[in-house]
């Protein structure tokens, strides 16, 4: 039996593999405190609960969650984006019409249900590419949601500009958008928004589901290797049907956050490049591009991650807006080069070692 290595080195290596996106996440947010200071501002709780509240945590991070289970099974959705906007204009309509909290929910589920279920036949039962299927749907459901939005009763979208928005007049309105929308639980001088408190219970459900499910083992089989799982009897194309839906869904409390933080949606700018933000979520969670790995305790951590990565940016003094991504981009690679050369580096050192070894094992 092979003897594990022990000593502080060893020990570290080990959690820092496990836990990698927890070290990276006190990495970002010493840098933003230091950018705080920089700026002559004190690092206070206010900071944490604006990034706690943020569309990058609560909503993009929801979405991550999925987008972490289709990417464990080694595919791809570029269509989260597109589907939130499409999903949202539903819910908001729903609630414009009905003034009822429960519909509102339902037709979000549903809606984004029905919008992975789309993405999830084509790939699963159709055999396309997941990354051709998702880029076509993304185009289609932000297209439809802007012609549909133009030419609806203005009663019904709630707005008079190309947007679907809330109407006001609703008696529900208050709460969803004032009470739960905007507002924050207090306690001991702290507060939290509560839609951070609705992401923090999906992220809760995914990782039992990851962790103490069998349906969770099957996607972590089909995400590592997709013939031994085919002849492990397990259905493959269930599986990978399966994530797309549960992204969907996840795409719907989404779009129930967007409409009660935001209040509307533009279907012609909300959501954009939103599947990008969720994928480097996921990759700063360090979850395994090609699959069957990947730890979803650690999509909190890397949701947060990055949004706190969009704050220092945004508060670096005299940065042009038309640079930000730039920066944005660097500091995601340099993040995710850390995370991916310290295994090669472990391993490069381990043969080196069993070489230097077994030379000596022949010498003697």
């Amino acid at each position: 039996m092979k003897k594990e290595k022990s000593g502080f080195g060893a020990t570290l290596g080990r959690v820092w593999s496990q836990y990698s996106f927890i070290f990276v996440l006190i990495i970002i947010m010493i840098g933003y405190g230091f950018t705080i200071r920089s700026n002559g501002n004190t690092f206070k709780w206010s900071h944490i609960a604006a990034i706690l509240s943020s569309q990058n945590t609560v909503i993009v991070g929801t979405i991550a969650l999925g987008m972490a289970f289709v990417i464990i099974t080694g595919q791809i959705d570029l269509s989260v984006g597109s589907s939130l906007v499409l999903v949202t204009g539903v819910t908001i309509m729903v609630f414009n019409v009905t003034n009822s909290i429960l519909l509102m929910v339902l037709a979000a589920l549903v809606t984004g249900a029905l919008c992975g279920a789309i993405n999830g036949l084509l790939v699963g039962l159709g055999k396309m590419p997941p990354f051709v299927v998702t880029l076509g749907t993304m185009l289609i459901y932000r297209s439809l949601t802007l012609s549909f939005v133009r030419k609806i009763d203005k009663a019904i979208s709630g707005s008079s500009s190309s947007q679907f928005a809330m109407i006001s007049n609703n008696s529900k309105y208050e709460f969803l958008r004032m009470k739960f929308g905007t507002g924050k639980l207090s306690f001991g001088g702290f507060s939290l928004p509560y839609i951070f408190f609705v992401f923090l219970f999906m992220a809760i459900l995914f990782i039992v589901i990851s962790k103490n499910t069998k349906y969770g083992k099957t996607i972590y089989a089909v995400g590592s290797n997709e013939k031994s799982a085919r002849l492990a009897g397990i259905n493959v194309t269930w599986v990978k049907i399966s994530v797309f839906i549960l992204t969907g869904i996840c795409v719907g409390v989404a779009s129930i956050l967007q409409a009660c933080k935001i209040g509307n949606v533009t279907p012609a700018s909300s959501g954009v490049s939103y599947e990008m933000y969720a994928i480097a979520s996921v990759v700063l969670a360090g979850v395994n591009m090609a699959g069957g790995k990947g730890n979803m305790v650690g999509v909190i951590f890397g949701a947060l991650a990055y949004t706190t990565i969009n704050f220092i940016i945004v508060s670096i003094p005299g940065l042009s807006v038309d640079i930000q991504d730039t920066f944005q981009g660097l500091v995601l690679i340099i993040v995710i080069l850390i995370q991916t050369v310290g295994p090669v580096i472990r391993e490069n050192i381990r043969r080196s070692k069993m070489r230097k070894l077994a030379a000596a094992e022949k010498r003697a």
